[in-house]
């Protein structure tokens, strides 16, 4: 093996004879620690075969603990398996010398420096190029190193040992709250992204780190999505947080095209088409195991370059359930009522964002029993439900529509069929036949209101009499920020806001707001819930339609017979407290 040019050939020596390789082969060692048995063994080394990655991927892949892979690993290289938990915190002087994000990326960390031998922790030992750099980097930082030992641990332990080594000390921490406060009328909200115009390559550890930052500070601030928009002079990068955008940071024009090829590179997308749009997908857990998220990729051709939409998904997060959605008692009796039933459709409507794919997943779950099947045909498919639910992908460019979905479900005996859109007459017309034959669906529509998706159907060319015998209920929803509940305070309603309100509030009501804290970054809010519509097909809703009623005369008796409308159940949120009237008004109409 070829000595790394900045180890000198003693130091190398010492660190290659400090190894002492078990002298079996790691499927040997695995089936030694009982991780495999020989059959299995056998079934995974034809997926080795078939879908070309290492068995240790596969194993990964399949469940399998990296913790007992890495120690098994360290035993098949011959390196020392440690636990960094145990280890103390390293001096400053010693961490100083490589940042936190370097040390991630290239899962590598100095752990001690004792009479000229660094020791570095490493989760791949053999990435003689890491280990180089880092052992120049110290020797220009005048260490005197006689000897470098290497040891193994795992991802998850790495990236923990990181984040507590680099932990800001209390006394820095509260010294630097000091100054905060002393400049925060000096302080940029927006960041500017510092990467030196020669490091605005692709494949450049700047452009890498800032990649991967960009990413995981979303995460951490639990946005929805990143957007990278280019502009004349610069590329900015948003995040959408409980449904707001708000910029974060503005990166230099020189480094626009290394940070968006980066993202390409990462979801597999073609590095030299930037005239079309194009779609992808990030398994972000290749780059940093701790943030378990999935990332939809999409790109769009502007004037000053691609703009980029990352959809953030947590693999981790549980999907809510009927009670956590916002439901109050009078709606929730009638959704639960519903979806009971055996057969028919119920139809989830509203803009994008508005939380239909969550409530649609809710229900799922709640209905997903051993004695009931479930299919779904999604575009894509967000989150993976379990249990006894199957999903699938639709692939309109290989013909596989959402009607040809449901034809093909229908020959799978299900009881329950989840279609993701109904956006033309065919997908109308299948959804209607298929609850007319004693199966439940579910889909949605992009409408306003629930009422107007009704003669929505009717326009797409729907008999009325196949509306009237299928539909059970149409939910209109919309999304509301809730209120901080760590700084919420009460007020009285002015009349401005009476104003605001066209009415629907009186002066002198009491209603809530936050003040902004910490917890919520000083906005007031934290969180969202749902407002809702339920337009529940009875019969004398049933009769009118049939004899051709319009829109107003359905609605005039849908309220007579309980419908409550975005409005009440919004204002009816803010007068409890859960959400603001700036938010009622914002999201919706006045009646």
């Amino acid at each position: 093996m070829k000595v790394p040019p900045e180890l000198s050939n003693e130091v190398y020596e010492n660190m290659m004879t400090s190894r002492i390789p078990s002298g079996k082969s790691f499927e040997e060692l695995l089936m030694e620690s009982k991780l495999l048995t020989g059959e299995k063994l056998r079934e995974l080394s034809a997926r080795v075969i078939k879908e070309k990655k290492s068995i240790e991927q596969i194993l990964l892949e399949t469940g399998f603990s990296e913790e007992k892979l890495a120690a098994v690993k360290a035993g098949y290289l011959g390196y020392e398996f440690v636990n960094l938990s145990s280890y103390p915190v390293p001096p400053s002087e010693l961490l100083k010398h490589i940042k936190p994000a370097y040390a991630k990326n290239y899962k590598v960390l100095p752990v001690t420096y004792d009479d000229g031998t660094l020791t570095i922790a490493m989760v791949e030992p053999r990435d003689c190029m890491t280990l180089d750099e880092v052992v120049r980097l110290y020797r220009d930082a005048k260490f005197r190193i006689r000897d470098v030992r290497v040891v193994m641990t795992s991802s998850k332990q790495l990236f923990a040992a990181i984040d507590k080594f680099y932990a800001v000390p209390r006394e820095e921490v509260e010294m630097k709250s000091i100054l905060t406060q002393v400049a925060a009328s000096f302080k940029q909200r927006v960041e500017i992204a510092e990467v030196a115009r020669e490091d605005a390559t692709e494949n450049s550890g700047p452009i890498v780190m800032l990649a991967n930052m960009v990413i995981e500070k979303a995460f951490k601030k639990g946005a929805s999505d990143v957007h990278l928009e280019p502009a004349l002079d610069h590329l900015r990068i948003r995040y959408r947080i409980d449904g707001e955008l708000s910029e974060v940071m503005i990166v230099p024009k020189y480094a626009q095209d290394a940070l968006i090829t980066r993202l390409k590179i990462m979801c597999d997308m073609r590095l030299d088409e930037r005239r079309q749009p194009q779609d992808g997908k990030i398994d972000f857990t290749k780059y940093n195991p701790v943030a378990t998220i999935d990332i939809r990729v999409s790109t769009v051709p502007t004037p000053y370059g691609e703009d980029v939409v990352m959809r953030i998904l947590d693999k981790k997060s549980d999907i809510l359930s009927l009670a956590m959605l916002g439901f109050n008692e009078h709606n929730m009796r009638l959704y639960k009522e519903a979806i009971s039933a055996p057969y028919g459709v119920i139809l989830h409507v509203g803009p994008t964002g508005s939380g239909k794919t969550t409530a649609l997943y809710a229900a799922l779950k709640t209905l997903d029993t051993i004695d009931v099947k479930i299919v779904t045909a999604e575009d894509p498919v967000e989150y993976t439900l379990g249990g006894q639910i199957i999903q699938s992908h639709i692939n309109p460019v290989a013909g596989f529509t959402f009607a040809k979905a449901i034809r093909a479900f229908m020959r799978h005996d299900p009881d329950i069929i989840l279609i993701g859109e109904v956006r033309d007459l065919e997908t109308a017309k299948t959804m209607i036949e298929a609850s007319l034959t004693g199966h439940l669906v579910f889909s949605t529509i992009h409408t306003n209101d629930a009422v107007g998706t009704v003669t929505r159907l009717m326009k797409m060319g729907i008999e009325p009499y196949l509306i009237a015998d299928s539909l059970l209920l149409v939910c209109a929803q919309r999304l509301v920020r809730m209120i901080c509940p760590k700084c919420k305070e009460s007020y009285t309603v002015t009349g401005e806001e009476v104003r605001l309100s066209k009415g629907d509030i009186k002066q002198g009501t009491t209603l809530y707001r936050g003040r902004g804290c910490n917890a919520c970054g000083g906005i007031g809010y934290k969180g969202r819930t749902g407002v809702f519509e339920l337009f529940s097909m009875n019969k004398k809703l049933r009769s009118l339609f049939i004899k051709g009623a319009t829109t107003e005369e359905l609605e005039r008796i849908a309220k007579e017979t309980g419908m409550r409308t975005l409005r009440q159940d919004a204002i009816e949120k803010a007068l409890k407290g859960i959400t603001t009237l700036e938010e009622v008004v914002s999201t919706t109409l006045a009646e």
